[in-house]
């Protein structure tokens, strides 16, 4: 068993290991197979960060809070315009809700742009994993469900093939046109509605 105290984790770390340890449990508890399938994407996953970080930092263009929180209400005011909802208003939604959960974060943690954030972790290689960012800012249950299976996030499967999602993965669907099933779609686009308002409610606030 690996020594914890010896490796100086911070809070954030020791709190993505409690995590993690808490999804394999549950997952252990319901399916062995899904454990396994579990475990072998987080491998996946550190792999490919360890790889963004070994690349130069500059290869993402840092954010200040002003300009997240001005592509927040942009991206947000194109989709509200629109007489009939589309893939691209859809997809145009991931990014408000990008842009607002991470300018209500860094105004909490007190930063003053992306740049600040030491924790690589919170930036994915697509830099669209909502999941983390509603969980880190504690989304009231009615939106994400409750610890540890947070099963009010919506997964979802794909038309051509019935296979199933994160909802980190649909700005992917969206972007190439691949056909979500339709009830999976609403229930993700309403998520994503939910979820907007909840960042208008709190985006100028820093509680």
């Amino acid at each position: 068993m690996p020594d914890l105290s010896a490796l100086n984790l911070d809070q954030s770390h020791l709190k993505a290991i409690e995590e993690l340890l808490d999804e394999i449990e549950l997952r252990i508890k319901q399916n062995n197979v899904s454990a396994e399938t579990y475990i072998y994407n987080i491998k996946n996953e550190i792999v490919l960060l360890k790889n963004q970080k070994s690349r130069s930092n500059g290869s993402m263009i840092p954010a200040s809070i002003h300009e997240l929180k001005t592509a927040f209400y942009i991206h947000l005011g194109i989709i509200k315009a629109q007489k009939t909802p589309s893939i691209s208003s859809h997809l145009l939604r991931v990014y408000a809700v990008e842009c607002g959960l991470k300018r209500i974060w860094l105004r909490r943690a007190g930063f003053k742009g992306t740049d600040e954030i030491k924790d690589q972790t919170m930036l994915t290689k697509d830099g669209h994993n909502l999941g983390r960012w509603v969980k880190e800012l504690r989304l009231p249950a009615t939106i994400i469900g409750g610890h540890p299976d947070f099963n009010g996030i919506p997964r979802f499967h794909l038309v051509k093939d019935a296979s199933i999602h994160d909802l980190k993965q649909s700005h992917q669907v969206w972007r190439y046109g691949i056909e979500m099933k339709p009830e999976d779609e609403i229930k993700v686009v309403k998520w994503l509605e939910d979820v907007c308002t909840w960042i208008e409610e709190n985006i100028n606030g820093r509680r």
